[in-house]
């Protein structure tokens, strides 16, 4: 039997073509060098703006490739000055990455409630932003939970406070599970990871930058791939403007693949199915007083986290793998916020994709039972 992965807000399984799209590649590479392989593929490089573009409904130039999703997130706050008197406000759900950089720069922090059936506290969110506020950002869909936030309700409101403020989302675990468009949203920046419900290879990201704020920004790491001299000085790139000279080309294509294969899909058509498969493993257990799942069925994605009671997740873990069956524990570091306010260490994750069976759900199901029987 092999691994079953529910895991796939951790890492995927990536689609069938993108490690062949990745090693052919690599192959030309082997062949010619890195410089020729680069310019006999520019068209399938250029691909990848044209696959993201039409998934998050914005134009190419608005988006840069970058290796991960954490180095987006740094180098777009870098790009411009945040004074004292300014303050950021997040969420209760804010993901531990992101955290880690706003007080590592002491910046002004300003959190706001998420309510116990899910839903952001909008009369908080009112409350808390102010003349100084600079910038809202919104974790689409946590990490550690999978409810899923009504963000273009958020992006209205803020902007119809303040249409200066900056609305940034993390849409890492969104993107590829569900319908995710920037106009919609009403975000001036979004980031997404390749190797989550993109279904692409890890080392891959990107993050959309709405052309309005551009000039707003100064990217911290200029070269020649986003850089040119001019007799008044340094010019920046409009386009792409967090991209350097050098990155792997094969894993921008196999990202690219990834995209392309959601696009035929139909977003729409993955949304539907996976959170079918989420109802039906809800379903299946709600009679086992012994689970205790921390989302509101109203707003359930892919993500699932659940305790049991009596064993730690981290024996829940161990249970699951030998049953070869992949899970994740998301613990304090993920999302301090949301822990402390739960008064948890740790949940179980157990996250479902479109191409999970409901064969392995049922499977998953059936070795949860047997242990709470036991």
């Amino acid at each position: 039997m092999k691994y079953i992965n529910f895991n796939n807000a951790g890492s995927s399984r990536p689609f069938s073509g993108v490690n062949s799209a990745i090693s052919n590649f690599l192959d030309v590479e082997k062949k010619y060098g890195g410089y020729f392989a680069t310019e006999k593929y520019q068209e399938k490089l250029n691909g990848f703006y044209n696959n993201l573009s039409r998934l998050i409904n914005c134009r190419n130039e608005e988006i840069s490739f970058s290796s991960s999703t954490t180095l987006a997130w740094n180098i777009f706050f870098n790009s411009f000055e945040i004074s004292k008197k300014q303050n950021i406000i997040i969420f209760e759900n804010e993901y531990g990455s992101n955290l880690i950089y706003f007080k590592k720069q002491n910046l002004n922090l300003k959190i706001v409630k998420i309510n116990s059936n899910g839903k952001v506290c909008c009369k908080d969110l009112k409350k808390k932003i102010d003349k100084n506020t600079k910038i809202v950002c919104l974790c689409h869909i946590a990490s550690q939970c999978g409810e899923r936030i009504e963000v273009e309700r958020i992006g209205k409101l803020i902007h119809s406070i303040n249409p200066n403020i900056l609305f940034v989302v993390d849409a890492c675990q969104s993107i590829g599970q569900i319908e995710v468009d920037v106009k919609k949203i009403d975000c001036d920046v979004l980031v997404g990871s390749g190797r989550k419900y993109l279904r692409g290879p890890r080392g891959t990201g990107f993050i959309f930058i709405k052309n309005s704020i551009r000039k707003k920004l100064k990217p911290l790491i200029l070269d020649l791939k986003n850089t040119k001299f001019s007799k008044k000085g340094l010019k920046v790139s409009k386009a792409n403007i967090f991209e350097n000279f050098e990155y792997s080309p094969a894993l921008k294509i196999g990202l690219s693949k990834a995209i392309e294969k959601i696009n035929l899909l139909g977003i729409k058509k993955i949304e539907v199915d996976i959170a079918k498969k989420s109802k039906f493993l809800r379903k299946k257990l709600e009679r086992f007083n012994h689970i205790t799942f921390f989302e509101n069925i109203e707003y359930l994605t892919g993500i699932n986290t659940l305790r049991i009671h009596g064993y730690s997740s981290n024996q829940l873990y161990q249970y699951l793998l030998s049953k070869k069956i992949l899970t994740s524990i998301s613990s304090c570091s993920s999302s301090s916020i949301y822990f402390k306010k739960k008064k948890l260490k740790d949940v179980l994750r157990i996250s479902l994709h479109q191409y999970n069976t409901f064969d392995e759900i049922c499977y998953l199901i059936k070795c949860l039972i047997d242990l709470i029987k036991k």
